[in-house]
């Protein structure tokens, strides 16, 4: 009878502890959820909130030589699509096989300015903005980067083309394709130029978005790949690297003048930038995020 007795309280025992390991096992698998296409929107607004809250908290001089640099760096995404269409034939300025080929090298640029870690004013839309909204940082702090940001790109973007334009240091191929390419998006309409901008506001900080959200580094080359050529195959107006493109073309002799650039690209450009990166993205994730956040342990018990 002992005998029985043991064994019963064994079995018991046995069972309670299996049902203890099986519920343990739930609950590593509930915290350990696949995500096959990386982090969820409240994860992504966190994580870029405090990646925005550095950029926020950081001395001005950082973001000058920061956006300095990448005024540069996204220059060479123009002189690639350039070049290799002018390899091509057919002009980026309209739908050929050299715009697609163009399109297909222009995110080089993106690829030194991302990895380099310079920044396009764009990409200060989701980041500082989500920083912000988490109380992260202040709109004073917002003001300023973007301020110096877009100043400081202009400026990289000018020094870079000053320096191309000397000599014949870029081949009369490219060069052409430049100019036609600048002259096509001066002679825009306003309504054209501002629509073409909100979408390329709007790419901009989906790319950064993506980023954020992907896992490794591949997925996050192939991202960039795949927004860059976009932005190019669209002929989406973006307020830096159209003035890139249009500062080279300038300085190469195309008949276009500071006012006609400023009015006719520069302003469109830079409120539908606005607009397109925060509202039509910035925005609607941030309100995305905030119905995805998790359910508390008092609400999931009520």
């Amino acid at each position: 009878m002992v005998g029985i007795d043991e064994r019963g309280r064994a079995g018991r025992d046995g069972g309670t502890d299996a049902a203890s390991a099986d519920e343990e096992r739930l609950e590593e698998l509930g915290d350990k959820e696949p995500k096959p296409l990386g982090q969820e929107a409240p994860e992504i607004i966190d994580e870029a909130s405090k990646i925005g809250a550095k950029r926020l908290h950081r001395p001005l001089a950082g973001d000058a030589i920061t956006a300095f640099a990448g005024g540069m760096s996204v220059s060479f995404g123009a002189i690639a699509m350039a070049s290799a269409a002018a390899a091509v034939g057919g002009g980026i300025a309209t739908s050929s096989v050299g715009l697609l080929v163009g399109a297909l090298a222009f995110p080089i640029g993106f690829v030194i300015l991302l990895v380099g870690k310079t920044e396009l004013f764009t990409e200060n839309f989701l980041l500082p903005v989500a920083g912000v909204l988490k109380h992260r940082g202040t709109l004073r702090q917002l003001g300023a980067l973007w301020g110096v940001s877009l100043a400081f790109n202009l400026l990289g973007a000018l020094v870079f083309a000053l320096l191309i334009s000397r000599g014949n240091v870029l081949p009369e191929g490219p060069a052409e394709e430049l100019i036609a390419l600048a002259r096509h998006k001066v002679d825009y309409d306003l309504w054209t130029a501002f629509i073409k901008a909100l979408f390329a506001g709007w790419l901009m900080t989906v790319l950064t978005w993506l980023l954020v959200a992907a896992q490794g580094f591949g997925s996050r080359i192939v991202i960039i790949w795949g927004v860059g050529t976009l932005i190019v195959l669209g002929q989406f107006n973006h307020v830096v690297i159209s003035a890139a493109e249009i500062f080279m073309a300038m300085l190469l002799g195309a008949p276009i003048g500071v006012g006609e650039w400023i009015t006719a690209n520069f302003l469109p450009a830079l409120v539908g930038n606005l607009i397109g990166g925060l509202v039509f993205e910035t925005l609607l994730q941030y309100v995305q995020a905030q119905y995805q956040e998790p359910e508390t342990d008092d609400a999931v018990t009520a």
